[in-house]
């Protein structure tokens, strides 16, 4: 999803490539899960994540969708996005110890977290989202290594290729 923010009111001011040390390790989290709550509809997930909670699960998108996913508008678009649930609107998959049930094949956004993509015309880097984790003393790990993507090349060429096609599909052709 894009923000329309000045990056400098967001982020540390870098950014960085998958082999780049970002402070982001925190200690795996242990069970804080405030990323994890009052997102609204706003954690949306592409065709990879889908596929990568259905292998996981065992369950397919009909039945993810009676309990953990739901449909929104987005852009005009009909697409899934995480359920949250309750007065807290807490993510469907955490479990009653604060943890992710699925963290294994989790969706990439929250894969990506607290770090976020600043798309280019070839591309992307990633950046640092300050105020955004309540964990302020975070240790310093590669990016690949926080994503724990296999074959996050390809992955990444992925994410590009669904970005030109979103920002694309809004582009009305000039006609003479």
């Amino acid at each position: 999803m894009k923000r329309n923010v000045d990056l400098n009111e967001i982020s540390d001011g870098r950014l960085y490539s998958a082999n780049d040390m970002v402070k982001v390790e925190c200690g795996d989290c242990a069970g804080c899960s405030a990323c994890c709550q009052n997102m609204g509809t706003s954690v949306v997930l592409d065709p990879m994540d889908i596929w990568k909670m259905q292998r996981g699960t065992g369950r397919m998108l009909e039945k993810l969708l009676k309990k953990e996913l739901e449909l929104n508008v987005v852009d005009g678009i009909i697409l899934p996005n995480l359920r949250m649930n309750g007065t807290r609107e807490v993510c469907s998959f955490l479990n009653e110890e604060g943890r992710c049930s699925i963290h294994p094949y989790r969706p990439g956004i929250c894969r990506l977290f607290p770090l976020g993509r600043y798309y280019e015309k070839n591309g992307f880097h990633y950046f640092l989202q300050i105020d955004e984790c309540r964990k302020k003393s975070r240790g310093k790990m590669k990016v690949k290594k926080w994503l724990w993507i296999e074959n996050l090349k390809t992955y990444e060429t992925y994410k590009t290729v669904i970005q030109k096609y979103d920002s694309n599909m809004y582009v009305v052709p000039a006609y003479e």
